[in-house]
């Protein structure tokens, strides 16, 4: 019998909200794990499902290496498939051709079927055709779909343009919606002439990754990790399912680490009900962070009992139905009401911190951008900028993008130089990623205390002695998580 996973929720926000304020920022902590602390998820090892998707259009042959690390690539990705693992290799032009297994169907991996399909790997010639990635989208979700039981992914390369794509009859967005509920995808792009907005575009739609990868040599051991990394989701998905009181909404919901990821374009909301889910795509034994902002509309009265503003917890299958079976504990999320600003705390930092990682990618891609119309003095602002915030967020990802476009002089201050002989496959590397930084935690409230019952809940309260912080009304603890000082009936009172 498959093991049920173990899920845990966790919220963390400031309670007391002014009434000048309309929004109550929160910050979800979700870890997935079976109860003996294997990798999550109901599913065996061998309940998987991969496409690779490999491009096969003429510009594949300049230079001749490409298209051989391409293949060399894709070898790989079918030798880290494990035993029973259900797969299949398709060429992209203007149509999807299947190069393995030869008809429209996924074969199980063993020695034999891998060694079949690297045979047939190494025959792919370039074609004279054009590129149309949403074909080969299509063709993937066609070989996925009755495979739904699995976690299904698709890898895809190209080094072009999907320039044909309008001559389809069907759009990239009708492509790409109707593959999201069906497999996740990884796109790479080699070479310098592929769009990187159309990759990070896959990529954001189907819950996967996007990136360049420069150096061909980088290209089988990507594969590897990549085929890996899926391969380790044995858990197909959870949701965050928010229900919200009447005159509340979700505004913002946003996966904050490992990588930034926006869930609220993905929602599903239940029909006739004030639930919604956010889905989040397949998961391993790990943890992720999320963001949220509920917006608040109507009339609120300062110094009333704690207003309950939503719930939160995990669900997972039938995802976007009331069949949907929860997995976690519930969250509720409520909040206090002063007739003052709310008392600062370090989870105001959280917030600060997940924007700044934003601004950073943005940074990133914008100098990606200005470098690529020819403003190389615009480029080089702002990587300038992005390398002083990555070096404030210690984000070594970005660093590392950032490493290979300029020479840093002052990583603090952001004085940087563009590289003489600026390589065109690093600027593309330098744009993409979301990953964030490493060190990258949300702070805590305190450990629950009992309410205290202040005769003027709304009214300002002591000063903390050992910061200086200025309390609500009432507080037994500073609500400086750093500070923590615990107040006595003699705390001096603001103007004391």
């Amino acid at each position: 019998m498959s093991e049920a996973p173990r899920v845990t929720l966790e919220a963390n926000y400031d309670r007391y909200r002014s009434l000048a304020e309309r929004e109550v920022h929160v910050y979800l902590s979700v870890a997935a794990s079976t109860p003996d602390g294997r990798s999550a998820g109901p599913r065996s090892q061998a309940q998987f499902a991969e496409v690779v998707l490999l491009d096969q259009s003429g510009s594949m042959s300049h230079p001749r290496t490409k298209l051989q690390r391409a293949k060399e690539a894709s070898c790989a990705a079918i030798d880290t498939l494990r035993e029973g693992t259900r797969f299949a290799v398709v060429a992209g032009t203007h149509e999807a051709t299947m190069i393995y297994p030869r008809e429209s169907f996924l074969a199980p991996a063993n020695a034999t079927t891998r060694a079949e399909a690297k045979q047939a790997v190494n025959r792919i010639a370039p074609g004279a055709q054009g590129t149309v990635i949403g074909a080969w989208l299509d063709k993937a979700r066609e070989l996925l779909e009755p495979h739904r039981d699995r976690i299904c992914h698709a890898l895809l390369l190209t080094d072009g343009r999907n320039e044909h794509q309008d001559r389809s009859a069907r759009s990239m967005e009708t492509v790409l919606a109707d593959c999201r509920s069906v497999f996740t995808c990884d796109a790479r792009g080699i070479g310098a002439d592929w769009e990187p907005a159309e990759l990070r575009r896959i990529a954001e739609e189907l819950r996967g990754t996007a990136d360049a990868v420069p150096d061909l040599a980088d290209l089988a051991p990507d594969f590897r990790t990549l085929v890996r990394t899926a391969m380790g989701r044995t858990l197909s998905d959870l949701a965050l399912r928010v229900r919200c009181a009447p005159g509340v909404s979700v505004s913002v919901l946003e996966q904050a680490h490992p990588a930034v990821a926006d869930l609220l374009r993905h929602r599903l909301p239940l029909a006739g009900t004030a639930v919604t889910d956010y889905p989040t795509g397949p998961w391993s034994s790990e943890t992720r962070g999320f963001v949220a902002t509920f917006t608040v509309t109507g009339d609120r009265t300062a110094g009333a009992g704690a207003e309950t503003l939503a719930s939160i917890e995990v669900v997972i299958g039938a995802i976007g139905t009331e069949r949907a079976t929860p997995v976690s504990p519930v969250e509720v999320v409520t909040a206090r009401w002063l007739d003052q600003p709310a008392p600062e705390t370090v989870l105001g930092a959280d917030r600060h911190r997940h924007e700044q990682e934003k601004e950073l990618y943005a940074l990133r891609w914008r100098g990606g951008a200005l470098f690529r119309q020819g403003d190389r003095q615009g480029a080089c602002d702002a990587w300038g900028r992005a390398v002083a915030l990555a070096t404030e967020l210690r984000n070594e990802d970005a660093l590392r993008r950032l490493g290979q476009v300029v020479q840093v002089e002052d990583a603090v201050r952001g004085v940087v130089s563009l590289l003489p002989e600026l390589d065109p496959d690093y600027v593309l590397q330098a744009m993409m990623g979301t990953v964030t930084s490493s060190s990258y935690s949300h702070s805590r409230n305190p450990a629950p205390r009992a309410d205290p019952a202040p005769a003027h809940p709304s009214g300002p309260g002591p000063v903390c002695p050992r910061c200086h912080r200025i309390a609500v009304a009432g507080a037994r603890y500073c609500e400086n998580l750093a500070c923590d000082h615990e107040f006595t009936d003699h705390a001096p009172a603001v103007g004391g």
